[in-house]
């Protein structure tokens, strides 16, 4: 009987052992010494992102709420906007179709870039959740937690400071 209990439990508790990535995320902000409105501007703009983001090489409008972005190392992503919140001055989007490895390590990514004013400033708030590239329980070099943690902090932080520079 003891047996059978010990065999239960295993059986019971292993699926909580063998789970999938944890949702990883990024929040940055920065002050942008410009008008929240001429900010707001430059983010909302359709392709506007391939302006002011030194890791977008190229932006080509699909329609009016998707767009294919080529990054600097020649990775190529698609960036559908779910929601464009003039009021609020918000954007959230997602990443859709095939994400390339080489453009971001990542298997699915939402975000969000807010413009609030400070003072005769902009700040600019750019969060984003997502999941690694490989989503199963023991993901290659490359493709695991870290690898696309690195690489979300490094693409945001990267436009934020081309905001920043007034780019």
């Amino acid at each position: 009987m003891k047996l059978l209990i010990a065999v239960l439990s295993l059986a019971i508790t292993a699926p909580a052992f063998a789970h999938g990535p944890t949702p990883r995320k990024t929040d940055e902000a920065v002050v942008v010494k410009a008008a929240p409105d001429a900010v707001w501007a430059k983010i909302a703009e359709p392709c506007g992102i391939a302006k002011w983001h030194p890791e977008v090489k190229a932006c080509e409008a699909v329609d009016d709420k998707t767009a294919n972005l080529t990054l600097q190392n020649g990775g190529k992503i698609q960036q559908q906007i779910d929601e464009l919140d003039v009021a609020n001055k918000t954007l959230s989007y997602r990443l859709g179709g095939e994400i390339a490895l080489e453009a971001l390590p990542v298997s699915s990514l939402t975000g969000r870039i807010k413009v609030e004013a400070d003072g005769s400033n902009a700040k600019v708030s750019w969060m984003a959740r997502y999941y690694r590239f490989d989503t199963g329980n023991e993901p290659p070099e490359g493709q695991d937690d870290e690898t696309a943690q690195n690489a979300v902090d490094s693409f945001i932080k990267a436009g934020l400071a081309g905001l920043e520079s007034g780019k």
